[in-house]
Formats: C-alpha cells, structure tokens, sequence
C-alpha cells in the first residue's frame, strides 16, 4: 500500500513536501515524474516486487503513459498474461505496471479490469489527459481540490493542503459528521476538497485553457437474484471464499490477519489459514474495561495461529489522540478507530500485511437495524402525515432544554421518517434531527441530500444492504481502517470485499441472508466446519469500545477541556454545550449513544486544533 500525490503543474519542491506528508502510507521508497503539465509523487510500501524496478512513478517503454498507484490488483498475474498475448513487454514483476499496459490495451475500459482495491492517478502525456479512479467499493482514498484551473489530489486531505488550499471548514459536511459519525457523500470536511467516489472515475482534459472534467461512473452494485436452492449458494460462496482468500495472499512478504473473534474475521482466518505455510500471526485486542479477547483465542487455537493480544487502557487513548486526529484528516466520529489504530500499531512489529473482515455487515445482513426496518416496512409506506401524527400523538417532540430526557422515546421518531431510504439512514446515525438543532445555532441543511443512494434496487433488504454499501462501509468504516492501518505502514486487505463477492452478494436471495432471525446465515454455513459452532452462531458483538466508561473514568478531564474549547464555543450553542458538560461532570452518561454524542463534540474540537490552529504534525 502506498500515498499518491499530484498537480497539473511542475513543482518539485511541492511535490517532495506532499510525498513527505504521506510517507507513513509508504516508508519504503519515494519517487516523483515532472513535467509542465503535470507532477506526480508516490511514498512507496513495498508488498510485492520488493526491487527497484517497482518504484513508482512507473511508465511504459515510450515514457508516455504514467501511473502513480495505491492498492492491489490480485489479478494481476492473469492480467500480466494475457496482456502479454496482446504483445504487451514488461519490465518489473509489480502488479502496478499492469496498470500502463492495461489502459494502453483497454482504454479507460481498464479498471474494469482490475480486481482488487486500489486509488491511482494516470497521465496520459501524448491525449494530455489524467484520470483519477478509486475502487468499486471505495476501500482505498482518493481526494482532490479542483477549482476549474488549479487541480491538486492525493491519499490524503493533509498532502492536498500543502498545496496552500485556504483552510475553510464545510458546513454542510460538519452536519453530516454529526450525524452520521461522518462525512456523507463526495463532501469533507474541508470546504473544495472532494472525494473521488468509489466506482468512478474523473478525467481532466489538461492540456487546454480551460480544464475540462468528466465523471464516469464504471461500476455499480446490481439486483441479479438468482432463484436456486440454498446448497447452490452456500457452495457458490464457499468457492469465492477461497479464491478470495488465495488472491489476497499474493505477496513478497508475510501476511498476518486481524481477529476479532467475530463472525466475520473468524471466517476470513479460516478460509485463509490452509493457504499459508509459514507462521500466520493474527492480532486481537481489548481494552482494561471491556473485552472479548477469548473469543479470538478459541478461534486462534482452533486454526493454529500465532496469536498476539493487547490491553489497551483510557491513558494510552489519551496520549495517542492528538497523533490520531492528525492521521484521520477529518473528525474522529467513530471511537472504534481506536481499536483499528492500536492494533496496526502492534501488527507492524510482525507483518506488513493483514487480512480483516469488514463488510461481513454489509453484504449479508449483520446489522439488527435490517431486521427492524423490514418488520416496519408497511409503515414507511404509508402517508407521510399518519406518521408525524404518530410522533405528535405520543407527545414525543424533544426537550428544548434538554433532549436526553426524551432518549427512551428516540426509537419512534425514525417512524416519521419519509421513507426507507431515510428510516434506514437515521437508524445508522449518532445524533437526530432534533438533538443538531438543540446543539447548533442555525437552521439545519438537508444532510440526506448527499447521499450515494442505489439504482434499480427491488428487494428492500438489498435496498439497505446497497445504501450502507456505497455509504456507511466505505466513507466510515473502509475510511477509518485504512486511516489506522497506513497510520502504522501496514496494508489491509479485505477477503469478503472482493469484487465477485460483492456481485455475488447481490444475486442471494434475501431470504437466505436472514433466516430464522438470524443475519449472515449463508456466511455462516459457508464456513460450517471450518469453525467452532460456538463462533459461528455468536451473537454479533463487534470491535467493542468502552466510551461512556472512558468518559466516567480518566478521560473526563480531558473530554471536559474539549468541551470548552474556542471552536465549539463559537460554533454552538453555550447552553446546549454546557448541558452536555454539566451530564459529563455529573457522570450522566448511562449508554453508548449519550457517550457517542460527547465523543463526537470532543473529536470534533480535537480535529479543529489539529488543522486550523496547531497545522505541524
């Protein structure tokens, strides 16, 4: 895995400062191309073709086509081959030099095929033209700031702003960060710096006046639901499990694997463990106030695995945030990126490379939010005033003074909501409607209006499971892991976020993902022998983060002092922010959700100190 970085225009001492920004994605190596249209950098982690001749920059043998690129394409020895057969010569044994010759081949055809995870920068010097991709998921970064004239990308939003891009804070992506723990959408936080998102691609005509952008979509999630028993799925996807897990083990160097002991992570170890014949070392974690690190030791022993375990404690959070919240670009919403960081931190001492389990969730219906919303269904389709006369009829509009008083009547208000779209966003947020207006000083903007939502989606379980697809896993969680794992200089790669799978997913009928009230069904029997029954039909438990014990114990102090930091003061309301701290001082914090809300102001406070006051790492 690597940071890439980029301009159209030349300058050299531009580019080596955006490379150094991002030389943690990639201590290995660093490489730049200049010319007067365009400047290209690479920081360079070396995973496969460890020499010289994988430094990138790389081009083809004319030195006109060049390519700056983050991620793997696991398919590359197919594709390396039947390129070759196209007359195509090569020069490295990289999977990114594959890359050159695949858009000489295909055009811009050529992510398509691609498959693996990856955001890369090419320039097509002879056509004048740069084409920015991102994955069809979103499991790598890419942003950029494009003004109509000066162009400027990167892995990361820290690289863009050495460009000397005015620091001015999106309103609307702050809501959104809010809301949703974080930034919906093409939006961040940082008012003209966009993601690339995932599935598409942009060209910029550079070589005229007047820069000319193109966004192409090249891949969708699609509805193909194939009507077969349920052994022909289960042994469909225990097919793609192992081919899944056989690519991401094609590396010049030692793969390792997180271990939740969960469901998904358990899975992904299992089909991965009879591929490798070397010490395969995986990495759980748990905190001094709560953990389930038997779970991954049971999981551990029965694969045979060198596992490794840490206890992370409220000081160690403490001492880590400020480098934390200069490592995540944007606000840290979600507290169970500290999980994430601290077990790359560990995994680097062994491994470059580790396997994890994300979008076992997503693609098979893991989260108790699909089963609610399908039982309410009929409710989101009725007329839109039965449901505010709902909400006004139970006399549960919120506290102007104090909204907490209203938590236990917070599960109806998603029934007013305007439909299943917006029912099933709102029951993936951390704080409503209600409770920004109670916070902030002004009217709200529509934070749903930014959201990637699915095309031709029938069926609603697959509706939802689409919608948290390009959403939810991709801007949160595929953000924050790779935000924690580069962090440390390790590259995470994710075995049930292969590409067939994803289409494979798709074609399940929903039945089958939800069975007897249990979610990831076929997931589950698709592992069934390769795992203990106990691990198997475990309730869903999830990277665990204690917040409303932190906040009760050492780190109220510190959450205190957030709280009266210069930023909230002048961006919300005093009465509101001083409730909050008054439930803070009092230990009033009595679930996740209250802490949750706590967490987001003080991460947001931390962000705001990291980026536009103290601006040096």
């Amino acid at each position: 895995m690597c940071g890439i970085c980029g301009f159209n225009f030349d300058d050299k001492e531009l580019i080596n400062k955006m490379i150094k920004t991002l030389r943690h994605r990639g201590p290995d190596d660093k490489g730049y191309y200049l010319d007067e249209n365009i400047s290209l950098g690479h920081a360079r982690l070396s995973i496969i073709d460890l020499s010289k001749s994988g430094r990138q920059p790389l081009t083809n043998e004319e030195s006109s086509i060049w390519v700056t690129y983050n991620g793997e394409s696991y398919n590359y020895i197919e594709l390396r081959q039947e390129l070759k057969k196209q007359g195509h010569s090569f020069s490295s044994d990289s999977d990114t030099e594959t890359i050159v010759h695949a858009y000489e081949e295909y055009g811009l055809d050529f992510v398509n095929k691609l498959r693996g995870m990856f955001a890369l920068a090419l320039w097509d010097s002879e056509n004048k033209k740069l084409i920015l991709a991102r994955d069809p998921i979103g499991k790598k970064p890419l942003y950029y700031y494009f003004d109509g004239q000066k162009l400027v990308f990167a892995s990361e939003i820290k690289a863009i702003l050495e460009a000397g891009i005015k620091r001015q804070i999106d309103r609307g992506a702050m809501y959104s960060y809010l809301a949703f723990q974080y930034t919906i959408g093409s939006h961040t936080m940082f008012e003209g710096i966009k993601k690339v998102m995932g599935g598409h691609m942009l060209v910029f005509d550079i070589g005229k006046e007047k820069i000319r952008k193109q966004e192409l979509k090249y891949w969708d999630i699609k509805e193909k639901i194939v009507n077969k028993p349920e052994k022909y799925h289960i042994d469909k996807l225990k097919e793609l499990l192992e081919e899944s897990a056989s690519l991401r083990l094609r590396s010049d160097v030692p793969v390792g694997a997180f271990l939740s002991g969960g469901i998904d992570s358990s899975v992904v170890v299992a089909f991965a463990r009879d591929k490798v014949d070397y010490d395969f070392h995986t990495f759980s974690m748990g905190f001094d106030t709560f953990s389930e690190l038997e779970y991954a030791r049971k999981v551990s022993e029965h694969l045979d695995t060198v596992h490794h375990e840490i206890v992370v404690g409220e000081q160690d959070v403490i001492k880590h945030f400020q480098k934390i919240a200069w490592h995540f670009d944007e606000p840290v919403g979600d507290a169970a990126i500290i999980a994430n960081y601290f077990l790359s931190k560990e995994a680097r001492k062994y491994v470059k490379v580790v396997l994890a389990g994300e979008a076992g969730d997503e693609l098979f219906a893991g989260y108790g939010s699909y089963k609610t919303n399908l039982k309410f269904l009929r409710w989101f389709k009725a007329p839109g005033f039965l449901r505010q006369l709902l909400r006004y009829g139970l006399n549960i509009l919120p506290s102007r003074t104090d909204p907490w008083k209203n938590r236990n009547q917070r599960r109806f208000l998603y029934l007013a909501q305007k439909d299943l779209m917006h029912a099933h966003l709102y029951s993936t947020r951390g704080i409503s409607d209600w409770e920004l207006e109670w916070l902030t000083k002004g009217n709200l903007p529509d934070i749903y209006s930014s959201a990637v939502l699915p095309n031709d989606i029938k069926h609603p379980l697959n509706y939802m499971l689409a919608l948290d697809c390009k959403n939810l896993l991709p801007e949160k969680f595929l953000m924050k892991a790779d935000k924690a794992t580069m962090a440390n200089s390790v590259e995470e790669r994710l075995v049930l976020l292969d590409k067939e799978i994803v289409e494979f997913a798709f074609s399940v009928p929903p039945e089958l993902k939800i069975k007897n009230g249990r979610g990831k069904s076929i997931l589950r029997k698709a592992a069934d022998g390769k795992l203990p029954k106990e691990i198997l039909w475990r309730k869903k438990q999830g990277f665990g983060v204690p917040v409303e014990a932190w906040l009760k114990g050492e780190m109220k102090d510190y959450a205190l002092q957030r709280l009266e930091g210069e930023f909230l003061k002048n961006e919300f309301r005093q009465e509101a922010i001083k409730k909050v701290s008054e439930h803070l001082k009092r230990g009033e914090i009595n679930n996740y959700h209250q802490g949750s809300i706590i967490w987001s102001l003080v991460a947001l406070e931390e962000w705001h100190e990291r980026y536009f006051k103290n601006t040096g790492d």
